[in-house]
């Protein structure tokens, strides 16, 4: 993202979040509120965006979901505003995990595929990886294991096209790791196995420990779908060992959960109350209702297993108080998705407005208001462009510059406004030339007018130029004061060629006037042609 645009207090502001987002949390929102007045003060969409922005990211981190959803919403509204679609799509994903760790699946995957569809808009290929794997993890969550298999293979192969390379084998058995939970729940071991084997042999050494703990998660489970209960159990001991007493909870609490229903199912209780001893403490202080919730359903069916009444009926009671407030946040959720569409349906009717004022004002600029036709703007721009097509192709391109014969005299005698009338019907026979033929034509300036045609033949450009001037002579405009002819005549100049290497745009425009020039100079009411050289036998059409 580029702030070279803005004064050295603002960058200064921008380095410091930068340096202190993942250390400082305090630090960090003085500066991204700083940002955030500075944006309000100065009506910079910009800014408020990236402000809010990374003030939603400290409030993810410290697991604060009122205060991070409803800046995560403004950080939206301006960053839609802004158009700085990457940062849309990383609230995008904050707010789809932000909702699935709190049991609202629905909401959750509207965020996903919104997200995916600004990352395969604009082609942020990291994200997308991102999104997929987000996305199998809910298809997972919600037994689709199809679907999420499906997805987890769009995110690896994603990740072999353009891989991460930061922290490239962390993303590795993240892919892995959902992967070989959506096998083993469709029964395909032996592909399950073929992963477990190529993580060991790829990955293991460029893991973290949390990568490692989480994917032997995978591997209990695995063991216990083969039956094979000494692997599964030497796993079982391993993640006990491995467990880091502060582990990030949150982005491995699904596989801890998994392995805890294995371990659950095999009676390995002390393993089972190891792991849920360690992720009761942490997923209450981050206060997820829906997180807590599991754990304590985890409790309740060992305390049923092992016939433990009274405190089972303990936390059923805890578990009824904790749906009740699940309840309300999902509401809460649940309003915070309205207010935020209806804030982007907002900012997007308004873009749509100014983007449809911009194409009124483009073609005002475009367009010569007296005739209609295209000016001289935006002839250059499309002479320019047909250029590079008939040079890059090696096909003919005309170009003619044509006026009206004594239009100064016309003007001074019938006056301004009947010299606007005739411009305006030669402007007509030239329009309906280029329609019934598909060429370019536009008012060059004063009563001069200009044509270009693609791809034809001397001969034809020949025709079209007789043309045009009998049509011209047809509408039989009075004119006493012309030394041609006592009705408005034109005379045209016209260089046609095939563009060679060296030949500028300029070059056929120059050789046009030329063309013109000798016109005038010999006689009126006619056309020449000629080449950019100007050493072909030219064509000098008969006076009538």
């Amino acid at each position: 993202m580029d702030f070279t645009q803005y004064n050295d207090v603002v960058q200064q502001w921008i380095q410091q979040i930068m340096q202190n987002r993942e250390t400082n949390a305090e630090l960090t929102l003085k500066y991204a509120n700083d940002i955030i007045e500075y944006g309000q003060k100065n009506d910079d969409c910009k800014l408020m965006g990236i402000g809010y922005y990374y003030s939603g990211e400290i409030y993810y981190g410290l697991n604060d979901g009122e205060h991070f959803f409803e800046t995560m919403n403004k950080a939206l509204s301006y960053l839609n505003q802004a158009e700085e679609w990457d940062l849309m799509t990383r609230c995008y994903n904050y707010m789809g995990i932000a909702a699935l760790n709190r049991g609202n699946i629905p909401i959750a995957l509207d965020y996903y595929l919104n997200g995916l569809n600004y990352c395969e808009t604009y082609h942020f290929s990291n994200q997308s990886i991102v999104f997929n794997v987000n996305l199998g993890v809910l298809y997972y969550e919600c037994g689709r294991y199809a679907d999420a298999q499906e997805t987890l293979e769009k995110a690896y192969d994603l990740m072999m096209k353009n891989p991460i390379r930061e922290q490239y084998d962390t993303y590795m058995f993240c892919i892995y790791s959902n992967l070989a939970r959506a096998l083993a729940q469709q029964g395909k071991l032996d592909r399950v196995k073929e992963i477990i084997e190529r993580v060991h042999k790829d990955h293991w050494d460029g893991g973290q420990v949390l990568d490692k703990v989480s994917f032997s998660c995978v591997e209990v489970l695995y063991y216990h779908r083969m039956g094979m209960e000494k692997e599964r159990d030497e796993k079982s001991r391993l993640i006990m060992e491995m467990m880091p007493e502060n582990l990030s909870v949150l982005d491995s609490f699904f596989d801890f959960y998994d392995c805890c229903r294995v371990l659950l199912e095999a009676g390995k209780d002390e393993a089972f109350g190891h792991i849920v001893d360690i992720m009761e403490p942490l997923v209450r202080n981050f206060n997820i209702t829906n997180l807590q919730m599991k754990i304590i359903s985890l409790k309740m069916k060992y305390y049923r297993k092992n016939e433990k009444n009274a405190e089972f009926l303990q936390a059923a009671g805890l578990y009824y108080e904790l749906s009740e407030l699940m309840e309300i946040e999902t509401n809460q959720m649940i309003s915070n998705v309205i207010a935020l569409r209806r804030n982007l349906e907002s900012a997007r009717q308004a873009r749509q407005k100014a983007e449809q004022e911009k194409v009124v004002l483009q073609k005002k600029s475009e367009l010569d208001a007296l005739t209609g036709m295209a000016n001289r703007f935006r002839m250059n721009d499309y002479s320019d462009h047909v250029f590079a097509e008939a040079m890059a192709d090696s096909i003919p391109l005309a170009v003619e510059i044509l006026d009206i014969d004594y239009f100064k005299e016309y003007n001074d005698n019938y006056g301004h406004q009947q010299g606007d009338k005739c411009l305006e019907q030669i402007a007509a026979v030239i329009k309906q030339i280029a329609e019934e033929n598909q060429i370019f034509c536009a008012r060059y300036g004063g009563d001069e007018f200009g044509i270009i045609y693609k791809d034809v033949t001397r001969e034809q450009i020949v025709a079209f130029a007789a043309e045009l001037k009998r049509r011209v002579m047809s509408l039989q405009i009075e004119h006493r004061y012309s030394k041609a002819l006592p009705v408005v005549t034109v005379s045209q100049g016209i260089c046609w060629d095939i563009p060679r290497k060296g030949n500028k745009m300029w070059d056929f425009l120059h050789s046009a006037d030329n063309m013109l020039y000798r016109v005038k100079k010999f006689s009126r009411n006619t056309y020449c042609v000629g080449d950019v050289k100007e050493t072909d036998d030219m064509i000098l059409g008969t006076l009538q």
